[in-house]
């Protein structure tokens, strides 16, 4: 288990069922997003932020993680976040993801967490072609300003806030950003993966 970092998954009803097909099938039969997610931080001490009518199928696909029910749904991205914060140490970082992010390589993950860790930045993220992406990772003083950011996209809210250091990671797994649900963003996958798989980071100053 990551011992200073906890992943934290934010999960919405219709994400709960989006699915995956998998390659070479015509009928759309695979993991669900949500599986996919719950198989990439597995090895991570994980928080998931949820509504009640997902809640069956997040603790199916992550049964160790640690579930938070969010009271109003109609809450952003930050808000909800912000709430869940206050429930986990507030001295461990934190990445923060949706089922959304499913096409993330494990690599991916753990370079990033190891680039955000070494960087000594208030904030991470990966960028691939220049867009930047999820996971976002945060560190303990990053999570003491939830509160007063504005709420909606985590990752365009700590892109605004000047008081913080950032790094953005650059990589070549378009994961980052794209939703493997979509046939569009699947095509995009089968492109990058044409590229080769050279997983090779570096910190870069942060997008504007």
């Amino acid at each position: 288990m990551a011992g200073e970092m906890v992943y934290v998954v934010m999960i919405n009803g219709e994400q709960t069922t989006k699915v995956i097909p998998e390659e070479n099938k015509k009928k759309p039969e695979g993991p669900t997003a949500l599986d996919r997610v719950g198989d990439l931080v597995k090895d991570h001490a994980t928080t998931v932020v949820t509504e009640q009518a997902a809640h069956a199928a997040a603790s199916a696909a992550m049964p160790l993680a640690n579930v938070l029910l969010v009271a109003n749904p109609a809450l952003g991205m930050v808000a909800q976040l912000a709430l869940a914060s206050r429930s986990i140490d507030p001295d461990k970082s934190m990445a923060v993801m949706t089922p959304d992010n499913a096409g993330v390589r494990k690599g991916t993950l753990d370079r990033c967490e190891q680039a955000f860790e070494s960087s000594g930045s208030d904030v991470a993220y990966p960028t691939a072609g220049g867009q930047a992406g999820y996971p976002v990772y945060l560190s303990p003083e990053a999570r003491t300003k939830l509160d007063d950011m504005p709420d909606g996209d985590l990752l365009e809210a700590v892109k605004g806030d000047n008081s913080l250091t950032k790094t953005a990671v650059e990589c070549r797994d378009v994961g980052i950003y794209m939703d493997l649900g979509s046939p569009e963003d699947r095509r995009e996958k089968q492109r990058e993966r044409s590229l080769g798989d050279d997983m090779s980071l570096e910190r870069q100053p942060p997008s504007a």
